[in-house]
């Protein structure tokens, strides 16, 4: 068995038999965000031994999206190059390169590829793109799809129009999309709204039918968009902030402290017979096999509901949620019961969720997790919920976690769970976090929370 756990064995899992760990290898690449692998990287959008049935090439995908998350301008030449190749799904993957990497010598081979015809184009990522370089030169292109039948298609036109032209009109169709009964439209609205950086558009996505993490991730995106032109607020006090900016801080900071809900909205109408409005679970009247299923239920009602039960019923609160949660490997109950034992500010409750902030799985429910765990655990500290010893252990798993994790939002959650803690020793962990952070709204973060430490 291939152990891939460092950037070098990564790269040598490239030379692998086994196009699964070759496959594998690229990936993990590419989501640790390793720069010093991108040659490697390269080589593989060159690589057609990984070839489908039906002529595509999964490995040349992969790297094409991960030099996209490492975001190293350098492969720019070689992605445009996959253009010219017939795998159409190549072609996508390197567009949504094209769009992290954000460098303006792709424009003239977009160009070329705008105007080729090509069966199967991938349509919605190139207007994506485009709209991302603003390219107006594009717009007689672009223009039918405004009215096209796939709704997906007809918004990020919509929001090309907008970067290009700052017309609301556009805008306003987009936010239409966003309030669309399919919920999959809905999120594909939010990303359009995300990748043009409307400051008008933060209302509109917090009132949105949409799970909490995409609304962080559109929130996060025009907050960047914000301080671009203006990177001395990376640095600055809360005072130095605009109205808009401090507004999107603290909608983020609430998104990021009652996040539970992950990537799964699935709304009750669509879903009959749920125990939503069950009475006997409502006046208490349920064992805890039948609480835990709420907290797999794809309603978010049901799951406020189960966590509601266990932190308020009498007969669940008394018992071992810890030893429970370290026992279930259902990740949705999991979820469930971090929040609840976050919400008791139980301190025997403090070894589980020092668990949970170290847990990394490849589901909607990861960040969640982490995220409330190490809010809560903060919150212990700051109303002295438990002894010195447990303390320092928090502490020190909040210096990991505000400076390794790849997860931007557990990084905020330090943050703000070491804002909470206010003490000498916090104050120094966010000067040392604010010298290492290279994200600009995380950065922001870091320094509010710092000022905020300092001065009180």
């Amino acid at each position: 068995m291939t152990t891939i756990n460092s950037v070098e064995t990564a790269i040598k899992a490239l030379k692998n038999d086994d196009p699964g760990v070759r496959y594998h290898a690229v990936w993990w690449l590419g989501k640790n965000r390793a720069g010093s692998a991108v040659r490697h990287l390269i080589e593989c959008l060159h690589d057609e031994g990984d070839q489908t049935s039906t002529g595509g090439y999964p490995l040349r995908r992969q790297a094409a999206r991960s030099l996209g998350l490492i975001k190293d301008t350098s492969c720019t030449p070689y992605l445009l190059e996959t253009l010219h190749t017939k795998d159409i799904h190549l072609h996508e993957a390197t567009l949504r390169a094209l769009i992290e990497l954000k460098t303006a010598d792709c424009k003239d081979e977009l160009n070329k590829y705008v105007e080729k015809n090509i069966e199967d184009k991938p349509i919605e990522a190139l207007i994506e793109t485009l709209a991302t370089y603003k390219m107006w030169n594009a717009k007689e292109k672009v223009e039918p799809y405004l009215h096209s039948g796939s709704e997906r298609i007809a918004s990020a036109a919509a929001s090309y129009f907008y970067a290009c032209t700052g017309e609301v009109t556009y805008l306003s169709k987009v936010h239409t999309y966003l309030r669309h009964s399919n919920r999959f439209i809905r999120q594909s609205a939010a990303f359009d709204l995300a990748r043009i950086a409307s400051i008008k558009s933060t209302e509109s996505i917090l009132k949105a039918r949409i799970p909490n993490n995409i609304k962080m991730h559109a929130l996060k995106s025009i907050l960047e968009g914000s301080i671009l032109h203006q990177k001395e607020c990376m640095h600055a006090p809360n005072g130095n902030l605009n109205t808009n900016q401090q507004r999107i801080i603290e909608d983020l900071d609430n998104l990021i402290r009652e996040n539970f809900a992950g990537n799964i909205v699935v709304d009750k109408a669509i879903l009959p017979g749920r125990t939503s409005d069950n009475n006997q679970a409502k006046n208490g009247n349920i064992c805890l096999s039948d609480t835990l299923n709420l907290l797999k239920s794809p309603s978010l009602e049901d799951r406020e509901l189960g966590i509601h039960l266990l932190t308020n019923n009498n007969q669940f609160i008394h018992s071992d949620l810890s030893n429970l949660y370290f026992s279930e490997s259902d990740q949705d109950i999991k979820v469930g019961l971090i929040k609840a034992m976050a919400s008791t500010e139980n301190p025997r409750f403090f070894t589980a969720l020092l668990d949970a902030v170290g847990v990394e799985i490849g589901n909607h429910c990861q960040g969640n997790i982490r995220r409330i765990a190490t809010c809560a655990l903060g919150r212990m500290i700051s109303q002295n919920h438990i002894n010195k010893e447990a303390a320092q252990s928090i502490i020190e798993k909040l210096a990991w976690a505000i400076t390794k994790p790849d997860d931007w939002g557990l990084r905020y959650s330090a943050s703000l769970a070491l804002e909470e803690i206010s003490t000498n020793q916090s104050t120094e962990l966010l000067t040392m976090a604010s010298r290492l952070e290279s994200d600009a709204v995380v950065l922001m973060r870091i320094n509010l929370a710092k000022h905020k430490t300092v001065n009180l």
